[in-house]
């Protein structure tokens, strides 16, 4: 139901949703209209989503592992490339495999597209001669789940949590949720190291960046609510 009601949100009331209600809006509401305009203008440049990204990418999070048993690496989606894997999924799984080729640690998929994260697995330990032994965990549709179905799964408490930079911050609260002691591993950064030439003009580059910032302040937000912190 929670999960549900996420989804209803985050595709009703979030951009582009919330623009869309501005326009249907701009008739009656020609003030509304304009700073919705306007918004979408800051939304759109490279420092308005710098703004946003850089407090969740920057975030100090302490390492509570001492010595981790497992790395953890959470699903980032999946599409048509090689790989079968979003870009940001194929830098989890690269960076988790290392980590645990390094460290000659298993590792642990989270997320329900693990049928091609498993494809994109057996690939990436092929083309690099790595011998890394990977278990999946494949029905969790959310980070909650993720973590939930993760502390079903091993008995290992200290682990290494890898995910995308900004995501890293609710991950990172809802292992330790569920008893983990995550040691954080941060991979797929947005934010660019320095301000472009064009850094005031609008982008759809960076309109995807802002969208993904604030679905995760949403998302720290609703585990506020929730009392997990």
């Amino acid at each position: 139901m929670i999960y549900l009601l996420s989804k209803l949100f985050t595709y009703t009331l979030l951009p582009p949703a919330l623009f869309i209600w501005g326009l249907l809006l701009a008739p009656r509401f020609r003030h509304i209209a304009i700073l919705l305009a306007l918004l979408l203008y800051a939304l759109s440049t490279q420092i308005g989503a710098r703004l946003l990204l850089l407090p969740l990418e920057n975030a100090t999070l302490p390492s509570l592992a001492k010595k981790p048993k497992v790395v953890v690496v959470l699903g980032g989606g999946y599409d048509r490339g090689v790989l079968a894997t979003s870009a940001g999924a194929t830098e989890r799984i690269l960076r988790g495999l290392l980590l645990a080729k390094e460290q000659r640690l298993p590792l642990l998929y989270t997320g329900y597209e693990a049928q091609y994260a498993k494809k994109a697995i057996e690939a990436i330990q092929k083309g690099f001669g790595l011998h890394v032994p990977v278990s999946y965990e494949s029905k969790s549709l959310d980070t909650y789940q993720n973590a939930k179905l993760t502390a079903k799964r091993i008995e290992a408490r200290q682990i290494y949590l890898v995910t995308s930079a900004y995501h890293m911050p609710r991950a990172y609260r809802l292992f330790r949720h569920f008893g983990f002691l995550p040691t954080p591993v941060k991979t797929d950064y947005h934010t660019k190291p320095n301000l472009e030439a064009w850094a005031l003009f609008p982008k759809m580059e960076y309109l995807q960046n802002s969208y993904v910032a604030i679905h995760e302040y949403v998302g720290l937000l609703s585990l506020w609510l929730r009392g997990i912190l």
